[in-house]
């Protein structure tokens, strides 16, 4: 494919998304190294080939598929070396003032500036799909498709990405918290379920919150919440007939915790999501 620069910053948008890319690049082979600043917010998707990413003097040798973002100001070190001399490069381009509604969806994370792609297809697939946009960009809507799709290439890429291996308090953490929520009607003794597995309650509780970032007694009521939900819309059961399934005693205790929890009441939300035939 041949190489494309695209401005996309004066195509009108119909449906602005809130995150409206300003250029986009594509180099199929790119040879040169990059040293540099940038005035914009960029993100780089390295689809084949490797090479070197140097930030705040600490070097990381990089390898396809993988994603880094360069950020304003921030001096920028990158490019194919080694035994690679050239890699693939798709580009999205952010003007400056886009940033902090990146970093509020979590897009940008810019305490991790470099992430590899281990399940990469569903990215390469949405690589595809924004490349097929990118042929007729001037077509009316196409500028509000691209948004999107870009949107979506980071977000696939997010998902795809490489987690270090677990050790063994992060394995075990998640061992629990899989047993509760597959067993999330039942009433939960932590401080059982910590020592049985090995750990001190206190222990149990700082990794938890580590890794989970809820604690262990909402982190089940939200389960049961997110069931009363699919209840009150799925069925016709009546709210005190949920509240049983749910294993609350009081009707009218669930009932306070689903208005807190969804800030509605059970009955208005069903009315408010219920689809009737």
């Amino acid at each position: 494919m041949d190489d494309i620069f695209i401005h996309m910053a004066p195509f009108p948008r119909r449906l602005p998304s809130g995150l409206s890319l300003e250029s986009l690049s594509y180099n199929g082979l790119k040879t040169q190294h990059e040293c540099r600043a940038f005035e914009t917010f960029n993100f780089s998707f390295i689809l084949s080939g490797g090479g070197t990413f140097r930030f705040r003097g600490e070097m990381t040798v990089v390898k396809a598929p993988c994603v880094f973002i360069q950020w304003p100001g921030e001096l920028m070190d990158y490019g194919p070396s080694g035994h690679w001399e050239t890699w693939e490069e798709l580009s999205l381009i952010y003007s400056a003032d886009q940033l902090d509604e990146l970093c509020r969806r979590n897009l940008a994370l810019l305490r991790k500036p470099l992430w590899n792609v281990r399940r990469a297809m569903p990215m390469r697939e949405q690589v595809g799909r924004l490349l097929r946009l990118l042929e007729t960009p001037h077509v009316e809507g196409m500028a509000d498709r691209i948004d999107r799709a870009c949107e979506l290439l980071i977000v696939e890429s997010r998902l795809g990405e490489n987690r270090p291996p677990m050790g063994r308090d992060e394995s075990v953490i998640r061992e629990i918290r899989e047993y509760v929520r597959v067993h999330y009607l039942d009433h939960h003794d932590f401080d059982a379920l910590a020592q049985a597995h090995g750990l001190s309650p206190s222990t149990f509780r700082r990794y938890w919150e580590r890794y989970v970032h809820t604690p262990p007694a909402r982190y089940v009521m939200n389960l049961r919440m997110r069931e009363a939900c699919r209840l009150l819309v799925e069925t016709d059961l009546t709210v005190a007939e949920i509240a049983d399934a749910l294993s609350f005693e009081d009707p009218l205790y669930f009932s306070r915790r689903f208005s807190h929890a969804m800030e509605i009441p059970a009955s208005e939300y069903r009315l408010r999501h219920k689809v009737h035939g």
